[in-house]
């Protein structure tokens, strides 16, 4: 068709089926996009990130497109890593001939191709829309081969030197697996270990279902001994392959169904017993400041009552629950798990259980502070706030728990001495300063406060604020915190109660006489 003066051609027919191709294309996209939405990969947000800017970003490899650039300067030494395990992968089975390599290579580009548009609507389009065709199959089939040789390793206990030769290689890469900016879609890891092509012998006999198997692979190099016992022992029934997003997906629902299956462990009759002798000497210990609070109370300043220090919609912190007579308690079962090395084995035996047991007794998941603790739990929030958007996730709530339990050094040292919080970092009061910065640092990122009564904790808290309203409680742990601190306070007030009983008797018989 001309176009006048200006002599310009357009070719109708191309044109009309190049925009058509466009528009098909866009659509299909954006509907797996739609599909995707909930649990799609993205950046975690500005204000989310602020607090904590490093806890988001790989440190030895790149899994997917929004650190791909890092690798190629900060991550180099694990995109080497990635070629070797790549070449282990296709080498298994004894295959010493170049062509197999480059038909098992082609296999699986063509298994990755048949799914790119499915796999790009797993991300944001700003983060994918400038990466060409080839350039995004590449990555995926190279980072998913990297994972699966990575997952048979650690499963089979084959030694890994080339990742043992990076300076906590292994502990890093632990951490990069889970990172919520680091993932790849699970159907891609499904396809290419459940391709013809991919020799596992080791596994033939035992679990020919390729999808079953790499999700056992994947709890086992998560939880560990943890992640094997829930699959071994039946206690978890493996999600269908095709409903699993990615694997910091998958840890997610690990994490939430241990706390959901778990339940405080029987009371044994003489245990119970011995249990009431020790309630009962305590009350017997306490029995004197019972006698005082209503002696101290009175003679405190207003500023420095409960009332002036916490609102209704508050929690008291875990040295003030204390001081309300609320026991901290270790939340046990799981048997050998609590010995598991994967990355989940820092939530201890039951993740995020939390229990309120006879209105006294607070149980709390065992929790392990080390280099790895904030990330972990930094991007399963990361992931719950941005799937969530109607109630506040379970880890979220527990670390606002957390947070709010653990305010000062003095909060600490109520958890640490109770096993509740185990600190690798250092030890004596510097452990407990450390402790509550950690929780300052991880708490900084929940935003569950607003909507934490439709969490699983709605119903504890509910209780542990009753407790802290009522007025005995108020009181008592107001006259123990002003008066009953250090030993020189306790012997001053005493001299001074003394003191006062001493003048009004005096005045008393003066005037008698």
């Amino acid at each position: 068709m001309g176009g006048g003066g200006d002599n310009i051609t357009v070719h109708v027919e191309w044109l009309a089926r190049h925009l058509t191709q466009q528009q098909e294309d866009a659509a299909a996209t954006e509907q797996h996009r739609n599909m995707a939405s909930t649990y799609r990969v993205s950046r975690v947000p500005g204000h989310v990130r602020l607090p904590n800017p490093d806890a988001y970003a790989p440190g030895l490899v790149a899994i997917g497109p929004l650190h791909a650039k890092d690798g190629e300067t900060r991550l180099r030494a694990g995109n080497r890593l990635k070629m070797a395990y790549l070449h282990s992968l296709i080498s298994r089975g004894g295959r010493p001939d170049p062509a197999d390599h480059l038909a098992v290579i082609k296999d699986y580009v063509l298994l990755v191709a048949a799914r790119e548009r499915e796999a790009r609507a797993m991300y944001a389009a700003e983060d994918v829309d400038a990466i060409g065709a080839e350039d995004f199959i590449h990555m995926l089939v190279l980072d998913g081969c990297f994972l699966i040789e990575h997952l048979v390793n650690v499963f089979t206990g084959k030694e890994e030197p080339s990742l043992h030769a990076t300076p906590f290689g292994p502990a890093q890469l632990s951490v990069d697996v889970v990172l919520a900016e680091n993932q790849i879609p699970f159907f891609v890891l499904v396809d290419i270990i459940s391709s013809a092509r991919t020799r596992l012998p080791e596994f033939d006999l035992t679990e020919p279902d390729r999808p079953a198997l790499l999700m056992k692979l994947v709890l086992n190099y998560l939880g560990g001994h943890k992640g094997r016992d829930m699959i071994g022992g039946g206690a978890m029934v493996l999600p269908p392959a095709d409903r699993v997003c990615h694997i910091l997906h998958l840890l997610h629902a690990m994490v939430v169904a241990a706390r959901t299956r778990w339940e405080p462990p029987p009371r044994i009759q003489d245990g119970a017993a011995v249990e009431m002798m020790q309630e009962a000497a305590r009350l017997l210990r306490r029995l004197p400041l019972l006698l005082l609070v209503p002696l101290l109370y009175p003679i405190l300043p207003e500023e420095r009552r409960w009332r002036a220090s916490y609102s209704r919609e508050d929690l008291p912190s875990a040295s003030d629950l204390k001081r309300m007579w609320v026991r901290f308690k270790k939340a046990r079962g799981g048997g050998k798990a609590s010995t598991a090395p994967g990355i989940a084995s820092v939530l201890g035996p039951v993740p995020l259980a939390v229990k309120l047991e006879h209105e006294d007794r607070l149980r709390l998941p065992q929790l392990r502070i080390e280099f790895r603790t904030a990330p972990l739990l930094l991007n399963l929030m990361a992931f719950e706030q941005a799937a969530e958007q109607r109630r506040a996730g379970e880890v979220s709530a527990y670390v606002w728990l957390m947070a709010k339990l653990v305010q000062s050094a003095e909060d600490a040292g109520v958890v640490v001495a109770a096993e509740v919080v185990q600190s690798t970092t250092s030890a004596g009061s510097e452990s407990k300063d450390d402790v509550a910065r950690f929780f300052r640092r991880v708490g900084a990122a929940s935003e569950a406060a607003a909507e934490l009564e439709k969490s699983y904790l709605g119903e504890t808290l509910q209780k542990l604020r009753e407790r802290s309203q009522h007025p005995l409680f108020m009181m008592w742990a107001d006259v123990q915190r002003n008066y009953f601190t250090v030993p020189w306070a306790v012997v001053a007030e005493f001299v001074a109660f003394i003191t006062f009983i001493s003048t009004i008797l005096q005045t008393y018989g003066s005037f008698k006489h």
